[in-house]
């Protein structure tokens, strides 16, 4: 189920133009993918017994203690707080697109951290933090996407006509100017302090050493010897 919910937008991307075999079709298709799992999954402990009299083999149907769907719900939410960073390193976002996934990825993780704390066979308990972790995967979606859209840096498939491109930048453009009113970074008057600024300078390290290294290694095969 999880992959046939990761369809639907790589088909949108694809319908727009976008390449099926690209980093944001990955992103897009691997969001939906891992949300679904948390999402699902404490959605069926809570109804549990309709989908057993349904006859749909779930995974708490066969977890009376509810550890294992907790287990699974935790896992994946730590995937999902992975993948903002994911997303910064491979260029298609600004680093604060990271630094604000926090929140929401926090929330995630706590809901779902409490339904793994749950009692074992404490019914009651365990329905009321999967209800919680059902409700917060609800906001999260919205969340991620409104903030990735903001903070996209990739446009190489964005539409060829001017007026097009023009008016949905123009409003992300607008978003961000009002955003930097009331964050807290922008207002910093030490720039060592800035999360941005101290994201800026780990990217520019990180593609310091990256590049070293890609020369060490090309200079290194160069001087091998045929065999």
């Amino acid at each position: 189920g999880a992959v046939v919910g990761a369809v639907p937008p790589l088909m949108g991307w694809t319908a727009a133009g976008g390449e099926l075999l690209s980093p944001e079709a990955a992103l897009l298709s691997g969001a939906l993918f891992l949300w679904q799992i948390p999402h699902f999954l404490a959605l069926a402990w809570m109804y549990r017994a309709d989908y057993a009299a349904g006859g749909y083999e779930m995974l708490p149907r066969r977890d009376p203690t509810g550890e294992r769907t907790a287990a699974v719900c935790l896992e994946y939410s730590c995937y999902l707080t992975a993948l903002p960073f994911a997303v910064w390193a491979s260029g298609l976002t600004g680093c604060m697109f990271a630094v604000e996934s926090l929140a929401f990825n926090g929330v995630m993780l706590a809901a779902a951290a409490r339904f793994v704390l749950a009692p074992p066979n404490a019914r009651v308990q365990q329905a009321q933090y999967a209800r919680r972790l059902f409700f917060a995967s609800l906001g999260y979606l919205p969340l991620f996407f409104g903030c990735l859209l903001l903070h996209q840096q990739s446009n190489r498939h964005a539409a060829t006509e001017d007026e097009e491109v023009a008016a949905p930048e123009a409003a992300r453009a607008r978003l961000r100017e009002a955003g930097r009113q009331y964050c807290l970074h922008e207002q910093l008057e030490a720039p060592s302090l800035c999360p941005k600024g101290a994201a800026d300078e780990v990217a520019a390290v990180a593609h310091e050493v990256a590049a070293r290294a890609a020369a060490g290694l090309a200079g290194s095969r160069q001087t091998q010897p045929p065999s």
